[in-house]
């Protein structure tokens, strides 16, 4: 589905689901409606099933559902308290930041590198909450396109603007782990809500550039973004 099999506004059956990847139907049957669950597909009344198509409005709003509930996991960690081998990682990860800012973040090795760090600290952020139905939640939301830790859409038109993007985010995560490490689970809470606020503002500020709503619909389930003007 979100390798690009299906397209968005496709009529899906069991029959044909089934022939085109090799499979009974009832598992074919069984993976449609998981899909269903997850969003990616929409079953209508008298419609049958068709592949869901997510426009940036619904993507953001996702990404700002995924604050809330990671504002919740970061007042939890400071709260219940954060061991020191998971402090240690998340300190490393920031540092590690810090140097990529330093030297710019301008090639595609450093944004790489930049992206699996930031996955990485919200990952521990989640698993110092201590609690596994924030991690499903939130997992089940990163199937929308662009919705992931992953999903980092960097400015094209600007490395100006995008290096202050990034500085912002990197304040904002060592804002977030020095109130849970003082134990300020209230001040945690707000600053990861504005992160994912901030999040959600830069994508449609992006996106706006035609040749980055190109690549973003490059990556895995990005077919499923509306087009422009759609």
């Amino acid at each position: 589905m979100l390798g690009g099999l299906y397209v968005p506004g496709e009529k899906l059956r069991e029959v044909s689901v089934a022939n085109s990847l090799n499979v009974s139907r009832t598992l074919a049957r069984l993976a449609m409606s998981e899909l269903e669950h997850e969003g990616l597909l929409v079953r209508e009344p008298n419609r049958g099933t068709r592949v869901r198509e997510f426009t940036i409005q619904e993507i953001t709003d996702a990404i700002e559902v995924r604050g809330e509930l990671e504002a919740m996991a970061v007042r939890l960690a400071a709260e219940k308290g954060v061991s020191d081998s998971l402090a240690s990682e998340m300190e490393a990860l920031l540092n590690r930041s810090e140097d990529l800012l330093a030297s710019g973040v301008g090639d595609e090795v450093q944004r790489e590198e930049w992206i699996n760090i930031n996955e990485s600290f919200h990952d521990l952020l989640v698993i110092s909450s201590g609690n596994w139905a924030i991690k499903t939640a939130i997992s089940q939301l990163a199937r929308i396109p662009l919705v992931s830790t992953r999903s980092i859409i960097f400015d094209r038109e600007s490395k100006e603007t995008n290096l202050l993007q990034l500085q912002s985010a990197h304040v904002d995560h060592c804002i977030i782990l020095s109130s849970i490490l003082s134990r300020q689970g209230q001040r945690a809470e707000a600053r990861m809500r504005e992160h994912a606020y901030s999040n959600s503002r830069n994508k449609k500020i992006n996106l706006a550039n035609p040749d980055t709503m190109l690549l973003a619909r490059s990556l895995p389930g990005g077919v499923l973004i509306a087009k422009p003007n759609a």
